[in-house]
């Protein structure tokens, strides 16, 4: 009978077979799970201090999670988050700092991996100008919440123009009548000019430096001729020869419209036509003084009827008419000598 035997040889494929179901599904199992439960030994290096650490991790960011580190944009990390993870393998992060960049008048922070100033100023894309000014120097290492302050310098030429003073020439002149002026030449100011560096930090001036000087035209000077022909006396009709009694010098002025037809304080009506006067002095009332004004070197013979002025240093008041004869009419007041006449 040959069944028991084919029987024997089932039962011992169906124990083959289970064995290498029991294979597979460990191959399965080691394949499946031993990489979750494996841990991995890595070298973790953040900001330079170097560590090693075990992990069950996959990825380079499930290590970074579980050490507490979360990333900024402006932090750097080889290897990417994304890398799977392998024993033995060095992931290295360098986290951003905070930094304060002062630039065209305005102050930002900023988060930074840069290790010099011209690093930082490269990342941001910030030029610098060859007159510019950097603090700290482009060199410099930053530390964490340094300051970096950048100045805008800009130097410009100034010319300005001075003008310079002429002079003025007095010169006597006898054919001018005494007193008298006549500009002969007109004065004119020359021009200087005068160059200037200005420098301006963020648009402030800061400093200016003279650079040179020169003459753009020369003053032309005043010449001014001087009278110094003396008039000859002129004597009214009403002077007449005597001795003089008394002389008195001082300021003369002269009274008209706005006293015409009044009353004098001796009783006559005053005339501004009439040649007359008054004085302060009362032994002076009626009669003959001779008044020369010293300008013009003319005399007018007058009578006093009338009391005044009575200003400090004034001696005599004169009608419209005596200051016209001596020439004082324009200039209102002028300097006379009184010649009393007996």
């Amino acid at each position: 009978m040959a069944l028991p035997g084919w029987c024997s040889k089932l039962k011992g494929m169906q124990a083959m077979g289970k064995g290498m179901l029991i294979v597979f599904l460990l191959i399965i199992f080691f394949l499946a799970v031993y990489p979750h439960v494996i841990t991995k030994q890595v070298v973790l290096v953040v900001d330079g201090k170097t560590g090693q650490i075990s992990t069950r991790a996959e990825t380079v960011g499930q290590v970074l999670a579980e050490g507490g580190f979360y990333l900024r944009e402006s932090d750097l990390l080889t290897p990417t988050e994304e890398t799977r993870l392998k024993r033995g393998m060095e992931i290295r992060l360098q986290r951003a700092v905070p930094l304060f960049l002062q630039v065209d008048g305005r102050t930002s922070l900023v988060y930074s991996t840069a290790g010099t100033t011209a690093e930082l100023l490269s990342e941001l894309g910030v030029s610098v100008g060859q007159s510019d000014r950097v603090v700290p120097g482009l060199n410099q290492q930053l530390a964490e919440g340094a300051k970096v302050h950048v100045s805008r310098v800009r130097k410009e030429i100034l010319r300005e123009e001075v003008a310079i003073p002429f002079k003025t020439q007095h010169v006597n002149d006898p054919e001018l009548a005494n007193g008298r002026r006549r500009i002969v030449v007109a004065g004119k100011p020359g021009t200087i000019e005068r160059s200037y560096e200005l420098v301006y930090v963020d648009g402030q001036e800061e400093e200016r430096k003279f650079i040179e000087e020169k003459r753009v035209s020369e003053p032309v000077n005043s010449v001014v001729h001087v009278g110094t022909k003396q008039a000859a006396p002129v004597i009214t009709a009403s002077a007449r020869d005597g001795r003089v009694s008394k002389v008195i010098e001082g300021l003369a002025s002269w009274y008209g419209a706005a006293f015409q037809g009044n009353r004098t304080a001796y009783g006559d009506i005053f005339d501004m036509n009439k040649l007359t006067a008054a004085s302060p002095s009362r032994e002076l009332a009626g009669k003959m003084v001779r008044v020369t004004y010293l300008r013009t070197g003319r005399s007018v013979d007058v009578l006093i009827n009338d009391y005044g002025p009575h200003i400090p240093g004034r001696v005599i008041d004169l009608s419209m008419a005596a200051a016209r004869v001596i020439g004082m009419l324009s200039s209102g007041v002028g300097k006379v000598r009184v010649e009393v006449l007996e």
